[in-house]
């Protein structure tokens, strides 16, 4: 519970004041995300059911094909230098993990369609605040999908796959809608 708070209080969501009539309170205002009104929902389900798609579906494929020594360093390398990326650095990291797996998979244009999708995903995602603790769980997430991949276990990198992008996907609907 402690940790929570602090990292309400980091987010500028909840202040801190000491003195006689010191505790933690709710910031008003609140700090305000940079989408000027709620997402449509059909939009979101459409973004998101599109990403469940191409990244699930990217996750698998890798997964099935035989990879060179290149890629498999490669996307441990992306997994690994995203792990202890702080706020500031994450959100590209992390894409840069999504695209390699995207493009393990051997097919050329589903690269451009996770990078077009991401977009739109990232552009939401950055209208609330990015938390260490969703980090550090995104990070144990990202390292179950590459085990996945590397040890040529479809299944297990589709799932995993899934387990993550829900994470996200109830953020964005938390913040959004």
């Amino acid at each position: 519970m402690r940790e929570a708070i602090r990292e309400l209080a980091d987010t500028g969501y909840l202040l801190p004041r000491r003195g006689r009539y010191g505790g933690t309170f709710v910031a008003d205002p609140l700090p305000h995300p940079s989408v000027s009104s709620a997402v449509a929902p059909e939009h979101l389900d459409d973004v998101l059911g599109l990403r469940r798609v191409l990244e699930a579906g990217s996750a698998r494929a890798a997964a099935s094909r035989t990879l060179d020594a290149a890629t498999r360093a490669d996307l441990w390398a992306r997994h690994e230098a995203a792990l202890p990326a702080g706020p500031e650095e994450y959100r590209r990291l992390d894409t840069l993990l999504h695209l390699a797996i995207a493009e393990a998979a051997g097919i050329p244009s589903l690269v451009a369609l996770v990078a077009e999708n991401r977009a739109d995903v990232n552009a939401w995602l950055d209208t609330f605040p990015l938390m260490p603790r969703n980090i550090q769980h995104s990070g144990e997430q990202h390292e179950s999908i590459v085990s996945a991949i590397l040890a040529g276990r479809p299944d297990a990198a589709e799932a995993a796959m899934r387990d993550h992008l829900a994470g996200s996907e109830a953020l964005l609907r938390g913040f959004l809608i």
